[in-house]
Protein backbone atom coordinates (compact mmCIF):
# COMPACT_ATOMS: atom_id res chain seq x y z
CA UNK A 1 0.00 0.00 0.00
CA UNK A 2 1.21 3.56 -0.73
CA UNK A 3 2.63 5.50 2.62
CA UNK A 4 0.33 8.25 2.47
CA UNK A 5 0.62 9.65 5.77
CA UNK A 6 4.34 10.26 4.82
CA UNK A 7 4.46 11.13 1.63
CA UNK A 8 2.38 13.81 -0.12
CA UNK A 9 2.41 11.88 -3.69
CA UNK A 10 0.81 8.60 -4.24
CA UNK A 11 2.77 6.10 -6.20
CA UNK A 12 1.54 3.59 -8.58
CA UNK A 13 2.58 1.81 -11.27
CA UNK A 14 2.21 -1.43 -14.10
CA UNK A 15 3.90 -3.06 -16.54
CA UNK A 16 7.61 -3.65 -17.08
CA UNK A 17 10.20 -1.86 -18.87
CA UNK A 18 11.73 -5.16 -20.64
CA UNK A 19 8.32 -5.55 -22.38
CA UNK A 20 8.33 -2.08 -23.81
CA UNK A 21 8.77 1.77 -22.75
CA UNK A 22 6.97 3.21 -20.02
CA UNK A 23 5.34 6.63 -19.62
CA UNK A 24 4.97 8.33 -16.23
CA UNK A 25 2.22 11.85 -15.47
CA UNK A 26 1.24 12.98 -12.62
CA UNK A 27 -2.72 13.49 -11.45
CA UNK A 28 -4.55 15.21 -9.18
CA UNK A 29 -8.09 12.82 -8.06
CA UNK A 30 -10.64 14.62 -5.66
CA UNK A 31 -12.02 11.98 -3.32
CA UNK A 32 -14.15 12.71 -0.75
CA UNK A 33 -13.63 16.78 -1.14
CA UNK A 34 -10.04 16.11 -0.56
CA UNK A 35 -7.15 16.80 -3.83
CA UNK A 36 -4.81 13.67 -3.51
CA UNK A 37 -1.89 13.82 -5.80
CA UNK A 38 -0.54 10.80 -7.57
CA UNK A 39 2.36 9.67 -9.74
CA UNK A 40 0.93 7.07 -12.57
CA UNK A 41 2.89 5.10 -14.46
CA UNK A 42 1.52 2.86 -17.17
CA UNK A 43 2.82 1.26 -20.62
CA UNK A 44 3.24 3.80 -23.08
CA UNK A 45 2.43 1.72 -26.04
CA UNK A 46 -1.13 -0.19 -27.02
CA UNK A 47 -2.20 -3.14 -24.39
CA UNK A 48 -5.15 -4.23 -22.38
CA UNK A 49 -7.20 -3.36 -19.82
CA UNK A 50 -5.27 -6.40 -17.17
CA UNK A 51 -2.10 -5.00 -18.52
CA UNK A 52 -2.50 -1.92 -16.29
CA UNK A 53 -4.75 -3.69 -13.55
CA UNK A 54 -2.33 -3.36 -10.63
CA UNK A 55 -2.77 0.61 -10.77
CA UNK A 56 -6.55 0.31 -10.13
CA UNK A 57 -5.76 -2.45 -7.59
CA UNK A 58 -3.81 -0.12 -5.97
CA UNK A 59 -6.21 2.38 -5.90
CA UNK A 60 -9.21 0.68 -4.92
CA UNK A 61 -6.95 -0.62 -1.73
CA UNK A 62 -6.00 3.05 -1.48
CA UNK A 63 -9.69 4.12 -0.88
CA UNK A 64 -10.54 0.88 1.05
CA UNK A 65 -8.02 1.93 3.65
CA UNK A 66 -9.47 5.64 3.72
CA UNK A 67 -12.48 4.69 4.10
CA UNK A 68 -11.57 1.96 7.14
CA UNK A 69 -9.91 4.97 8.52
CA UNK A 70 -13.39 7.14 8.19
CA UNK A 71 -15.53 4.55 9.71
CA UNK A 72 -13.12 4.08 13.04
CA UNK A 73 -12.95 8.03 13.53
CA UNK A 74 -16.94 7.46 13.82
CA UNK A 75 -16.47 5.34 15.78
CA UNK A 76 -16.98 1.93 13.52
CA UNK A 77 -14.88 -0.69 13.40
CA UNK A 78 -13.95 -2.56 10.40
CA UNK A 79 -15.47 -6.43 11.07
CA UNK A 80 -13.43 -8.18 7.93
CA UNK A 81 -10.32 -10.37 9.21
CA UNK A 82 -8.81 -13.54 8.10
CA UNK A 83 -10.74 -16.66 9.29
CA UNK A 84 -14.10 -15.22 8.73
CA UNK A 85 -15.19 -16.71 4.99
CA UNK A 86 -18.32 -15.42 4.84
CA UNK A 87 -18.47 -13.33 2.12
CA UNK A 88 -16.34 -15.26 0.03
CA UNK A 89 -19.49 -17.36 -0.81
CA UNK A 90 -21.10 -14.18 -2.39
CA UNK A 91 -21.31 -13.55 -6.13
CA UNK A 92 -18.13 -11.83 -7.01
CA UNK A 93 -18.60 -9.95 -10.27
CA UNK A 94 -15.19 -9.54 -12.01
CA UNK A 95 -14.63 -7.82 -15.55
CA UNK A 96 -12.84 -9.67 -18.55
CA UNK A 97 -9.71 -7.66 -17.23
CA UNK A 98 -9.73 -9.14 -13.81
CA UNK A 99 -11.09 -12.64 -15.22
CA UNK A 100 -7.83 -13.04 -17.31
CA UNK A 101 -5.35 -11.54 -14.46
CA UNK A 102 -7.38 -14.24 -12.41
CA UNK A 103 -6.46 -16.81 -14.69
CA UNK A 104 -2.54 -16.19 -14.86
CA UNK A 105 -2.43 -16.18 -11.13
CA UNK A 106 -3.85 -19.70 -11.39
CA UNK A 107 -1.25 -21.11 -14.12
CA UNK A 108 1.62 -19.59 -12.23
CA UNK A 109 0.52 -21.62 -9.01
CA UNK A 110 2.89 -24.68 -8.25
CA UNK A 111 1.51 -28.06 -8.52
CA UNK A 112 -0.33 -29.79 -6.99
CA UNK A 113 -2.05 -26.71 -5.89
CA UNK A 114 -2.73 -25.38 -9.13
CA UNK A 115 -4.77 -28.93 -9.74
CA UNK A 116 -6.54 -28.53 -6.97
CA UNK A 117 -7.57 -25.08 -7.48
CA UNK A 118 -8.73 -25.79 -10.84
CA UNK A 119 -11.16 -28.62 -9.16
CA UNK A 120 -12.89 -25.89 -7.43
CA UNK A 121 -13.24 -23.83 -10.83
CA UNK A 122 -14.72 -27.37 -12.19
CA UNK A 123 -17.36 -28.03 -9.11
CA UNK A 124 -18.46 -24.30 -8.66
CA UNK A 125 -18.80 -24.02 -12.84
CA UNK A 126 -20.98 -27.05 -12.81
CA UNK A 127 -22.56 -26.20 -8.96
CA UNK A 128 -24.39 -22.93 -10.51
CA UNK A 129 -25.24 -24.69 -14.15
CA UNK A 130 -26.78 -27.44 -11.95
CA UNK A 131 -28.96 -24.72 -10.36
CA UNK A 132 -30.04 -23.37 -13.53
CA UNK A 133 -28.20 -19.98 -12.51
CA UNK A 134 -25.70 -19.77 -15.40
CA UNK A 135 -27.70 -17.26 -17.78
CA UNK A 136 -28.59 -15.26 -14.87
CA UNK A 137 -25.20 -14.87 -13.84
CA UNK A 138 -23.71 -14.22 -17.08
CA UNK A 139 -26.14 -11.56 -17.60
CA UNK A 140 -28.34 -10.81 -14.20
CA UNK A 141 -30.13 -7.36 -15.94
CA UNK A 142 -32.35 -6.33 -12.97
CA UNK A 143 -32.15 -9.63 -11.16
CA UNK A 144 -28.49 -8.78 -9.81
CA UNK A 145 -30.13 -8.82 -6.34
CA UNK A 146 -32.05 -11.69 -6.34
CA UNK A 147 -29.51 -13.76 -8.45
CA UNK A 148 -26.52 -13.45 -5.92
CA UNK A 149 -28.75 -13.87 -2.81
CA UNK A 150 -29.72 -17.23 -5.21
CA UNK A 151 -26.12 -17.66 -5.36
CA UNK A 152 -25.27 -17.54 -1.81
CA UNK A 153 -28.11 -20.11 -0.98
CA UNK A 154 -25.70 -22.68 -3.41
CA UNK A 155 -22.76 -21.89 -0.52
CA UNK A 156 -20.19 -22.21 -3.14
CA UNK A 157 -16.84 -21.43 -1.47
CA UNK A 158 -14.18 -19.25 -3.93
CA UNK A 159 -11.89 -21.66 -5.66
CA UNK A 160 -9.15 -19.37 -3.42
CA UNK A 161 -10.75 -19.90 -0.12
CA UNK A 162 -8.50 -21.93 1.88
CA UNK A 163 -8.62 -22.07 5.79
CA UNK A 164 -11.72 -19.60 5.92
CA UNK A 165 -8.83 -16.97 4.37
CA UNK A 166 -7.79 -15.72 0.53
CA UNK A 167 -5.35 -17.84 -0.43
CA UNK A 168 -4.56 -14.87 -3.63
CA UNK A 169 -5.63 -11.64 -1.07
CA UNK A 170 -2.62 -9.56 -3.03
CA UNK A 171 -4.45 -10.36 -6.47
CA UNK A 172 -8.06 -10.06 -4.72
CA UNK A 173 -10.45 -8.79 -7.36
CA UNK A 174 -11.73 -5.00 -6.93
CA UNK A 175 -15.10 -5.78 -5.80
CA UNK A 176 -13.06 -7.95 -2.92
CA UNK A 177 -11.43 -4.93 -1.77
CA UNK A 178 -14.44 -2.77 -2.13
CA UNK A 179 -16.31 -4.72 -0.14
CA UNK A 180 -16.38 -3.97 3.58
CA UNK A 181 -18.25 -4.46 6.75
CA UNK A 182 -18.95 -2.92 10.23
CA UNK A 183 -21.97 -5.07 11.26
CA UNK A 184 -20.80 -7.98 13.19
CA UNK A 185 -18.90 -10.98 11.45
CA UNK A 186 -21.70 -13.40 12.00
CA UNK A 187 -24.63 -11.73 9.98
CA UNK A 188 -22.73 -12.11 6.89
CA UNK A 189 -23.44 -15.92 7.24
CA UNK A 190 -27.06 -14.77 5.80
CA UNK A 191 -26.49 -11.53 4.51
CA UNK A 192 -29.89 -8.88 4.02
CA UNK A 193 -30.21 -5.34 3.72
CA UNK A 194 -31.13 -4.87 7.21
CA UNK A 195 -28.22 -6.93 8.93
CA UNK A 196 -25.24 -5.54 7.02
CA UNK A 197 -23.67 -2.08 7.48
CA UNK A 198 -21.36 -1.87 5.08
CA UNK A 199 -18.07 0.73 4.98
CA UNK A 200 -19.14 2.64 1.90
CA UNK A 201 -15.53 3.93 -0.28
CA UNK A 202 -15.70 7.22 -1.74
CA UNK A 203 -15.07 6.19 -5.05
CA UNK A 204 -15.85 2.67 -6.95
CA UNK A 205 -12.75 1.50 -9.13
CA UNK A 206 -14.64 -1.72 -9.80
CA UNK A 207 -17.08 -0.38 -11.64
CA UNK A 208 -14.95 2.00 -13.25
CA UNK A 209 -12.58 -0.69 -14.80
CA UNK A 210 -16.13 -2.75 -15.42
CA UNK A 211 -17.47 0.09 -17.78
CA UNK A 212 -14.34 0.83 -19.44
CA UNK A 213 -13.95 -2.36 -20.22
CA UNK A 214 -17.12 -3.74 -21.28
CA UNK A 215 -16.55 -5.34 -24.77
CA UNK A 216 -16.94 -8.71 -22.70
CA UNK A 217 -19.32 -7.55 -20.00
CA UNK A 218 -19.30 -8.43 -16.69
CA UNK A 219 -18.93 -11.88 -15.07
CA UNK A 220 -18.60 -14.36 -12.03
CA UNK A 221 -15.61 -14.79 -10.71
CA UNK A 222 -16.52 -18.42 -10.81
CA UNK A 223 -16.32 -18.55 -14.51
CA UNK A 224 -13.27 -16.68 -14.55
CA UNK A 225 -10.91 -19.22 -16.03
CA UNK A 226 -13.55 -20.55 -18.52
CA UNK A 227 -13.84 -16.86 -19.97
CA UNK A 228 -10.07 -17.22 -20.22
CA UNK A 229 -10.13 -20.63 -22.18
CA UNK A 230 -12.79 -19.47 -24.27
CA UNK A 231 -13.16 -15.78 -25.12
CA UNK A 232 -11.01 -14.29 -27.77
CA UNK A 233 -7.70 -12.29 -26.86
CA UNK A 234 -8.07 -9.46 -24.81
CA UNK A 235 -8.19 -5.86 -27.39
CA UNK A 236 -4.40 -3.67 -27.47
CA UNK A 237 -6.06 -1.22 -29.19
CA UNK A 238 -5.78 1.60 -26.72
CA UNK A 239 -2.37 2.79 -24.93
CA UNK A 240 -1.75 2.79 -21.27
CA UNK A 241 -2.40 6.83 -21.04
CA UNK A 242 -5.74 5.91 -22.93
CA UNK A 243 -7.24 3.34 -20.48
CA UNK A 244 -5.61 4.88 -17.33
CA UNK A 245 -7.56 8.24 -18.33
CA UNK A 246 -10.91 5.91 -19.05
CA UNK A 247 -10.78 4.56 -15.74
CA UNK A 248 -10.12 7.47 -13.69
CA UNK A 249 -12.51 9.44 -15.76
CA UNK A 250 -15.10 7.25 -14.71
CA UNK A 251 -14.67 7.38 -11.07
Amino acid sequence: MPDIENDPVVRLSAGDPADGPLATGAATLVIGGEPIAFELTVPAGPVAVDDILPIFQGLSSLLAERATAKAAADGRTLSCRAGCGACCRQLVPVAAAEARAIARVVRALPEPRQSAVRARFNAAVAAVAEAGLFDQLTDPGERRFETGRAYFRLGIACPFLEDEACSIHPDRPLSCREYLVSSPAENCAAPTTEGIEKIVLEADPSLAVLKADLRDGWLPLVHSLVFDETAPPSARDRTGPEILADVLGRL
